[in-house]
């Protein structure tokens, strides 16, 4: 009897420790970090709660905590870090343009795929590209950026530290300028398998 006993209080020790280890570090489903670059993101993409899209990206709702269950946000089964932002027409239209700051995209260290298409992006701020940042962002090998109005070759300095790219899309944008003439052309690939549309 007094083997059972033990053997019980074992099992619900380490049920226990092993729900704690799973919690510790997580909030609600994501890392707290990621969360709260989540929230930023969505402060400055969606100030005024307009769209949809972004509804359920909130500190307050607590059956919407676990950021890893918004829209357009993929998270790794296992370690529950973002590894996916699907933005794409995610931005509130009346805001006007829009310069990106990279720096908003560092606390995902495993992003893998960033879709910012459709936001009216328009260029990066100085120094605020991924090329700066890019170190901790290098596993980022899939980057859509279609559908912007970008109109000249300064979205190039805002890329260039991206090495770890595997696929660029710049379509329907309005691209001129020396620079592009150096890109292959749209769907061609680039070197090590990478391509660019």
């Amino acid at each position: 009897m007094m083997m059972m006993e033990k053997m019980w209080a074992w099992m619900l020790l380490t049920t226990l420790l092993t729900s704690v280890g799973q919690w510790h570090g997580h909030c609600n489903g994501c890392l707290e970090e990621e969360r709260n670059g989540l929230l930023s993101i969505k402060a400055l993409i969606d100030p005024n709660n307009v769209q949809w899209k972004l509804s359920d990206w909130t500190a307050n709702q607590e059956d919407m905590a676990d950021c890893c269950a918004w829209y357009g946000v993929g998270c790794d089964n296992t370690t529950r870090r973002v590894v996916q932002l699907s933005l794409s027409d995610a931005r509130d239209k009346r805001l006007g343009d829009w310069l990106l700051n990279a720096s908003l995209f560092l606390p995902f260290e495993e992003l893998q795929s960033l879709d910012l298409s459709a936001n009216r992006l328009v260029g990066c701020f100085e120094n605020q590209g991924f090329g700066e940042p890019s170190s901790k962002l290098s596993r980022l090998d899939v980057l859509d950026l279609s559908f912007n109005p970008f109109n000249d070759d300064s979205i190039l300095s805002c890329l260039s530290g991206l090495l770890s790219l595997k696929s660029l899309d710049l379509s329907a944008n309005r691209l001129e300028g020396s620079g592009f003439k150096a890109l292959p052309e749209t769907g061609a690939p680039l070197s090590n398998g990478k391509s660019l549309q």
